[in-house]
């Protein structure tokens, strides 16, 4: 087996890697768009939006090229692999779910009936 990449976006990125300043803007541009995305992140969790989405992303942008993001990432990804692999909730979580759900339909039903519009 060879060691050459086989993928057109892992060629593209054996090539930039080749070259010094090539690689240099790369990894440039790849710091600043993982700050940026993680920026964007903070500011929404004031606002409404995906915060913490946005902040993940730019995580996983910096883990890419960075290994001290992938370090700071490593306890999530073994999370989300253990939750890959058990592949369901636990039932308390189904039983919350409901019980919060029907306490909010009898409480709507509640107002709904004893106040006049």
């Amino acid at each position: 087996m060879s060691d050459r990449p086989t993928s057109p976006i892992k060629i593209i990125r054996a090539r930039i890697r080749a070259n010094r300043i090539a690689d240099a803007a790369w990894r440039t541009g790849v710091f600043f768009a993982g700050f940026f995305l993680i920026g964007v992140g903070l500011v929404l969790l004031v606002l409404p939006g995906p915060g913490w989405l946005m902040i993940f992303i730019g995580l996983f942008t910096l883990a890419t090229e960075f290994t001290w993001a992938s370090r700071f990432l490593a306890p999530l990804r073994l999370k989300l692999e253990k939750a890959k692999l058990t592949g369901k909730k636990p039932v308390w979580i189904y039983l919350l779910f409901l019980g919060v759900t029907i306490i909010g339909v009898l409480s709507s039903w509640w107002v709904w009936v004893n106040f006049e519009r």
